[in-house]
């Protein structure tokens, strides 16, 4: 009994000092960057080596990557440690024994794998780091770098691409690919890009400790578009898509939205998390922020002060006039200038609200890029109805100096007021089941280019003008090349300004002899 005692002590001490040893074993597999937790028991891995001869390379089929779906595994749909097959392009997990992407391989005997993180090709199960040239191009569209210099000189220099399937494209007006009705997804991502200083800003994002996905996905999808070496002439926006869906519950996904509203929800999205927590200011606030003055008065008591309020703004909403009831022929299509429209904004024209009050409107401070929106949508009783009137604006040199109010109209507060068009967002068709299409314009080669879904097509300056304009981005002509503009300091122009002298009042024969005849 006594030896029997001492065996049972002698086997029970191991036992139970045997677990923390397994706890610790499984917490190192756990934190490993390279493996996923196994679906087998095994050892402790060590470092793989590093070879440069792979008899596997020629099994790679560049045809079958793509880069642009969101990368979970096919599998488990897990997004933790995922590696893609380079043989058929599709993402399994983990690389160790037991992993579903080591089954696929052993099953299909696709050896060659990559990890979509790092970026590092192993050959599986040989369980080695391939090491050759020959994959950087491959590395190069799972995440594509640019320079400083390359960012600045994406709207001087033209470069043009030349897919796998020798079809040629220009960097910076792809297509992209449709999901659904995600065509208001599309246009709206287009007229983004082209304001320079958010493009730069995209192009050269690095994701912080805490990331947001709709950030992260934004700049990855930016830097898809001006990808260069890419191997399709298109682009799918499927990450950046799922991203909103997530964040908005399926408001935004791949149903046919108002793009007014997912610019709006996209903007302020961006501004929540790109913002200075000690300024409260992003890059959002410097690229499209403006400053309207709205006057209010009571509509029938003229002794009632004048409230004057300044508010932020980064749209302009323009309302065409709406369709006349009796028309002279059976093919007339109703036409209006956006000068008689920009005449809300001249500071005395009146808008009564529902409450009684009069509003007044005019232009304070005039953004690098401006965006306007035509409310070309209303809702009646019965169901959604739209404007079919076709708004004539300039392509160039709009100029909004008679719109600003009194006070600003100096040019120490607003130097530049001319605006050239950068986009045009368009719908055709019915009003819940249309069809969104954009025109950008190309720097580079001066060209404008009609995008619509995965169809890109060059057109003349004077097909812009003639589609059904819902959106438009106009960017001041003082924003140069590589995204810099002139920035006035308004507190300091605001301490210089000279009091205007007063007239007195003048009697009525002194003017008599200066020559003005009084009526």
């Amino acid at each position: 009994w006594r030896c029997f005692s001492g065996a049972a002590m002698s086997i029970s001490g191991p036992v139970e000092d045997e677990a923390p040893k397994r706890s610790r074993l499984s917490a190192e597999e756990g934190t490993a960057d390279d493996l996923d937790k196994p679906l087998i028991k095994r050892a402790k891995r060590t470092a793989v080596d590093a070879r440069r001869d792979c008899p596997y390379l020629g099994t790679i089929n560049r045809h079958l990557l793509d880069f642009d779906f969101e990368k979970v595994c096919s599998v488990s749909l897990s997004a933790t440690n995922i590696y893609v097959d380079l043989v058929d392009g599709k993402y399994f997990q983990g690389r160790g024994p037991g992993t579903h992407a080591h089954r696929h391989a052993l099953e299909n005997e696709h050896y060659v794998w990559m990890h979509l993180e790092t970026g590092k090709v192993y050959c599986i199960p040989d369980d080695y780091e391939v090491v050759d040239a020959s994959l950087d191009d491959i590395k190069y569209n799972l995440h594509p770098l640019y320079t400083e210099d390359q960012v600045l000189d994406l709207s001087t220099s033209l470069r043009l691409g030349k897919s796998l399937d020798g079809a040629d494209y220009v960097p910076g007006c792809v297509g992209l690919n449709s999901i659904g009705t995600s065509d208001y997804l599309n246009v709206v991502v287009q007229t983004l890009i082209q304001c320079i200083p958010l493009r730069n800003f995209l192009m050269m994002y690095q994701s912080p400790l805490k990331p947001d996905r709709v950030v992260t996905t934004l700049a990855e999808l930016a830097r898809k578009i001006f990808n260069p070496r890419n191997f399709k002439g298109f682009v799918s926006p499927h990450e950046f898509l799922q991203a909103c869906s997530v964040a908005t519950k399926k408001k935004f996904f791949t149903t046919q939205k108002d793009p007014a509203a997912f610019m709006a929800w996209l903007l302020t999205r961006l501004h929540t998390f790109l913002k200075d927590k000690k300024t409260g200011k992003s890059i959002l606030n410097r690229c499209f922020e403006g400053e309207v003055v709205v006057r209010t008065s009571l509509l029938n008591d003229d002794s009632a002060p004048t409230l004057e309020k300044k508010e932020a703004t980064m749209f302009l909403t323009l309302e065409p006039p709406p369709e006349p009831l009796f028309k002279d022929q059976r093919d007339f299509i109703p036409r209006c200038q956006l000068f008689v429209m920009l005449e809300k904004f001249n500071g005395e024209t009146m808008h009564t609200t529902v409450k009684g009050e009069v509003k007044r409107y005019s232009l304070r401070r005039l953004p690098p890029y401006l965006i306007m929106v035509f409310k070309r949508f209303k809702k009646n009783n019965f169901a959604w109805e739209k404007n079919p009137t076709i708004v004539e604006f300039p392509v160039k040199n709009l100029d909004l100096k008679d719109y600003l109010a009194q006070e600003v109209a100096d040019e120490r507060f607003n130097p530049e007021t001319r605006y050239d068009l950068v986009s045009s967002i368009c719908h055709s068709g019915k009003p819940e089941a249309g069809s969104y299409k954009c025109f950008v314009h190309h720097s580079p080669s001066q060209q404008w280019q009609e995008i619509q879904d995965l169809r890109v097509t060059p057109v003349l300056p004077q097909v812009v003008a003639l589609a059904e304009s819902y959106i438009q981005m106009y960017q001041r002509v003082d924003v140069q090349a590589d995204g810099s503009f002139s920035e006035v300091d308004w507190e300091a122009a605001l301490e210089h300004v000279e009091e205007q002298p007063v007239v007195d009042d003048v009697a009525p024969e002194d003017l008599a002899e200066a020559g003005i005849i009084i009526g």
